[in-house]
């Protein structure tokens, strides 16, 4: 049987490079931005969220994936919810089999897994990438998977619309001492200077203090931050 090359083109693009996870990528890139910061003794993660239509209750971008962590993510709003899923369920079992909470690099290791199974088949790739944020015996940990599979470790991630832009600005203006205020209005202007005036975010954080994941929301510029239910 002679080769045929036609036959990897819907994996491969001309330049190797794997033609599915491009188009998972531009689906994240189209998605609300979503941004992630690692400080000393706490990490915090934030999405813009917004409705589709005007009487429509924006869906949710922060979950609590267990008390020590949580994620956000961009993309297709419905891989999100799949992946959160896939978190939860790896907690919980990891709680049942070893009466002890998973590290955060375990689940890394599984979300990484769940991803890059969808690139091994002639299936779609998740289109989502997600930053996840928690705390172990290794400290405050701060992660993004992206939907190849990779993931990588670090101070500061953003994904979705202007994230280049985003990154940029966080480069320049992040300092390790910022108190976790600090680090929300910084976020919160970070997401204006994207081209957002007076954004809805929604903000996760965990502190070395008080090792719970909290969720709360932001309504544009103002001062009060209003806690929503998990």
């Amino acid at each position: 049987m002679s080769f045929d090359p036609s036959r990897f083109q819907k994996f491969y693009g001309p330049e190797g490079r794997m033609t599915l996870v491009d188009r998972a990528l531009e689906a994240v890139m189209r998605g609300s931005i979503s941004i992630g910061l690692r400080f000393p003794k706490y990490a915090v993660v934030a999405s813009m969220v917004k409705p589709t239509r005007k009487l429509m209750k924006p869906s949710d971008k922060v979950f609590i994936v267990d008390d020590h962590v949580g994620v956000t993510g961009s993309g297709y709003i419905s891989d999100l919810y799949r992946i959160v899923d896939h978190m939860r369920l790896e907690t919980q079992r990891h709680r049942l089999l070893f009466d002890a909470a998973m590290d955060i690099g375990s689940l890394v290791d599984s979300v990484s897994g769940y991803f890059h199974s969808y690139t091994l088949y002639p299936v779609r790739p998740q289109g989502v990438a997600v930053i996840i944020a928690g705390l172990d015996k290794l400290g405050v940990q701060l992660y993004q998977v992206d939907p190849s599979g990779t993931a990588f470790y670090g101070d500061a991630f953003a994904v979705g619309a202007n994230s280049d832009k985003a990154l940029d600005i966080i480069e320049t203006g992040y300092n390790p001492d910022m108190n976790l205020d600090e680090a929300i209005n910084f976020i919160v202007s970070v997401v204006e200077k994207t081209g957002n005036p007076e954004p809805t975010i929604q903000v996760g954080y965990i502190t070395a203090d008080k090792p719970f994941f909290t969720r709360h929301t932001i309504n544009g510029k103002t001062d009060a931050i209003n806690k929503t239910s998990p």
